[in-house]
This record gives structure tokens, sequence and C-alpha cells, in this order.
């Protein structure tokens, strides 16, 4: 007990730490050296350094020294990171969260949820017998493990297991292409919720 009362009063003692936290928790694929975290949050590097060095002693952020910069990502193996990221989440929203968790996936030119959010892990229809998954678009020329990534972070801020996230990926010719042709899945994809994540073409 002890020893979560002395991590707690770390974590929330600093707003610098709960700034480094919301933009590190919703991009753990992501690395981050002081001067990144600098400018992504307009906080002097003399800040970061401290709160940061902090972090990485009570095992929620990971360092590894590249050239002469250090840079810094979330440990995936921190036991707490879950129930820290569902706070970030709750702060941010579940759209903001999620639009950051695909910063920087490679060749991502468009992303959307056919679902409206928000939404909640128990929400009637992810606990029904014979529901399909949420569909998770993907418009790009994203690497396969790129895809899988994403998905498992998703459902991550969402709350809700992989399973229940289908990843459904188009490169972006193909996708115009069942577009022009009306292909009924792709007209099912666009025409019912959805909440769009990233790019604007996505209807055309």
């Amino acid at each position: 007990m002890a020893r979560v009362s002395e991590l707690l009063s770390e974590l929330f003692s600093s707003k610098v730490r709960a700034s480094v936290l919301g933009q590190m928790l919703t991009r753990p694929h992501l690395r981050y050296s002081l001067t990144d975290l600098s400018r992504e949050l307009d906080i002097p590097i003399s800040s970061l350094q401290h709160e940061c060095y902090k972090l990485e002693r009570i095992g929620i952020l990971r360092a590894r020294r590249d050239g002469n910069a250090r840079r810094y990502r979330v440990d995936l193996k921190c036991p707490i990171r879950r129930e820290l990221t569902a706070l970030v989440v709750t702060a941010l929203g579940q759209e903001a969260a999620l639009r950051a968790t695909l910063q920087g996936v490679t060749g991502l030119e468009a992303a959307f949820i056919a679902r409206t959010l928000p939404m909640t892990p128990n929400e009637s229809d992810l606990q029904g017998v014979g529901v399909g998954p949420i569909p998770f678009v993907l418009i790009g020329e994203v690497p396969l493990e790129e895809i899988d990534a994403a998905q498992e972070r998703v459902a991550s801020i969402l709350g809700i297991p992989a399973t229940k996230i289908e990843a459904v990926f188009y490169r972006p010719g193909d996708w115009r292409s069942r577009l022009e042709q009306r292909s009924p899945y792709a007209v099912w994809l666009i025409s019912g919720p959805r909440t769009d994540l990233l790019g604007s073409q996505v209807d055309s």
C-alpha cells in the first residue's frame, strides 16, 4: 500500500507530468526526445527533463539513447498503463485520443470507425450474441504489422477487447474504385453512423 501511495503522489503532483502522460499514453508507439516533447507541449526542456526522469524511475516510461538524443516511450509492461490511459481518454475524449493513437502510422491517408462516439464498453450490442465487431477502416499504403498494432491501440482506447474491432484495410485506388462501383459493403461503411478520425476524402 505504501508503494501505491508513493506512486500516486508522484503521478499527480505536477502539471508538466500530466501533460507528458497525456501526450504519450495515447501514442505508445512513438518515441519522443525532450526536444520533441518541448515542441509538442510548449514546455521548456529543463522542466521536461526532470519529469521524464521521474516517470522513467517509477516505470511508466522507458528511455533509449538514439545518437545524441535520449528518446522516451511508454513502457508497455507498466502494470498500470491501461488504467492511466483510461484516465487520459476520459480527460481528452475518445475521438481526440483515437486521432492521437493514429499519429505516425506509415502511409495512412484516411481512417474512420463505423460507429458514433463516445461509446462505453458496457453497451448492449458489445455483449450481444451474433453481433459483429466494430469496423475500423484504414485507407492508405500501410504495412500489415502497423494495421494490427493500430487495431490493438484503438481497442485499448475504447476499453474493449481487440476481437471487438475489425480492421478493414483498403489501398486508396481500391477504395475509390469500390465507391465508384457502389460496392454494397463500402457504401454501408460510409452511409451508416461513423466517426472520421483522419483525412477528409473518405466519401470521394
